[in-house]
């Protein structure tokens, strides 16, 4: 495995954003899109927080992550 210090980093910023947005959609599970709603009645809302989460792309998650943690970023 390939392990350049650029590589690193993107590696922990991906680990904190990844880290931040599960508990925060189990917290509050309104912020999640109506289809994942119906799917954690079924499946269980842990279940569909991890499988929303690992459908995302790392630009949308690094969206949302703004979106929830940074206080200038547009809602």
């Amino acid at each position: 495995f390939y392990q350049h210090p650029r590589v690193e980093r993107m590696l922990i910023k991906c680990r904190r954003i990844l880290e931040s947005l599960f508990p925060v959609y189990l917290e509050n599970p309104k912020l999640l899109p109506a289809a994942y709603l119906r799917r954690s009645e079924e499946q269980g809302l842990t279940r569909a927080v991890c499988d929303y989460v690992a459908g995302m792309t790392d630009r949308f998650a690094m969206g949302e992550y703004e979106r929830l943690f940074e206080p200038t970023e547009k809602v």
